[in-house]
């Protein structure tokens, strides 16, 4: 298909103009931090005030920044020079922050990383639900905010295994990984110079095992499903248990859960009463696999069934619980289709936990617009990955009357 050309002589020459900051540079103050990571200023064009993203900066940071990237409604910049470093600044802990893309907020103190991810959160919900009333409780951080990992993916070239760099595929290598338990950092001083080199680019899982064995593998189509884990089992015990104890409180007889892995919150679930009936969606057959030993190994046949299909599948087959559904979706949020099923059979109570809050949000404003109109009974974020941007969010809500 021949590419339309732009006949507006306006637009073009916008364009030409914008085009026309790439590389210049620019005092700005940093406002806030953004999903991504990067922290948001604002630079004087014309008759507006176009949007920088800065990654590396902090809040109340003064810098000057170089224009890396010109988009029509906004700009990146990379940090030339910190004039004023923001008083939420620190030395970075980790000698790979400056170059590797692991972690984004390292520079920044913990405390001020969990007041940021909360401003995140709230922003989200005066963009697509103004008129949402909610309480975003306090957050709920572990003990750790380094050595919090069980599990780390690595990509290795040659004899180099690390990170890529942010935004890019070039890599970073590394001997150690702050944010790794212990026993995965000594495995990487110990063992990385034994690792044999490879020709190409591969993907490995270094991870500590349910016997507490650290385990190095490579990761590929047939094993991808074996990755998946809560990282944090800190963090994730204390989501587990609120969970449960918000589910309790909706006194339910049926629980339809989606996304439900290898049981993270089934099976706690089930503890909830001995007669609370229990669908569990999940589309990863290695997952449901594990879920459907264990449910044989503790004898909850009669409580639990594991369907192995994609949760925007399930509705069409079978009928989903009135009382309670919970979702805990992938990074990009729910399916539509299974968000429109969801408010057409409008359950009394709906259980969201997200790992990431523009899909959230998203998915919830979907829900209100197509009839299922919610209390927010419950909004609290668990700070999942100290030292980046991401976080997990969990709320209930209730059918209002």
């Amino acid at each position: 298909m021949k590419k339309q050309e732009n006949k507006n002589p306006i637009s073009k020459k916008r364009d030409s103009e914008l085009e026309s900051l790439l590389h210049s540079e620019h005092t700005i103050s940093i406002e806030k931090l953004a999903v991504g990571g990067s922290g948001i200023g604002r630079i004087d064009f014309q008759d507006k005030k176009l949007v920088v993203f800065i990654p590396k900066s902090a809040p109340e940071d003064q810098v000057r920044v170089r224009i890396t990237h010109v988009e029509k409604n906004f700009l990146n910049g990379e940090i030339v020079q910190i004039l004023k470093p923001s008083p939420y600044r620190r030395e970075a802990p980790c000698p790979y922050f400056n170059e590797c893309g692991g972690c984004s907020w390292q520079h920044i103190d913990e405390k001020h990383q969990v007041e940021q991810k909360e401003l995140i959160l709230t922003d989200l919900f005066k963009k697509f639900l103004p008129e949402q009333k909610y309480t975003l409780l306090p957050s709920v951080v572990g003990k750790q905010s380094f050595e919090y990992r069980n599990r780390i993916q690595l990509k290795q070239f040659g004899k180099q295994l690390g990170y890529f760099k942010p935004e890019s595929h070039d890599l970073v290598d590394i001997d150690d990984c702050l944010i790794a338990e212990a026993p995965l950092r000594d495995w990487l001083k110990t063992n990385k110079s034994k690792i044999r080199p490879s020709d190409k680019l591969r993907k490995h899982e270094l991870k500590i095992n349910a016997d507490g064995k650290v385990e190095f593998y490579p990761i590929g189509a047939q094993s991808e499903g074996l990755s998946f884990s809560q990282v944090n089992r800190f963090v994730n015990a204390s989501l587990v248990e609120a969970t449960v104890s918000l589910a309790k409180e909706t006194q339910p007889k049926s629980l339809t859960e989606f996304y439900a892995g290898s049981g993270n919150f089934t099976f706690p679930l089930s503890q909830i009463s001995k007669d609370l009936q229990i669908d569990a969606i999940e589309l990863n057959p290695v997952l449901t696999a594990t879920a459907v030993d264990k449910i044989k190994s503790e004898k909850l046949h009669k409580q639990i069934k594991f369907y192995t299909t994609k949760s925007e599948l399930f509705p069409l087959r079978n009928t989903m619980s009135t009382d309670l559904i919970m979702l805990d979706p992938p990074r990009q949020g729910c399916e539509k289709s299974l968000l429109l099923k969801i408010a057409e059979t409008k359950p009394k109570y709906l259980l969201y936990i997200s790992c990431h809050p523009v899909s959230l949000v998203r998915d919830l404003q979907v829900l209100n617009q197509n009839g299922f109109h919610f209390e927010m009974r419950h909004l609290q974020i668990f700070d999942m990955f100290p030292q980046t941007d991401h976080f997990e969010t969990l709320c209930l809500l209730k059918l209002a009357e």
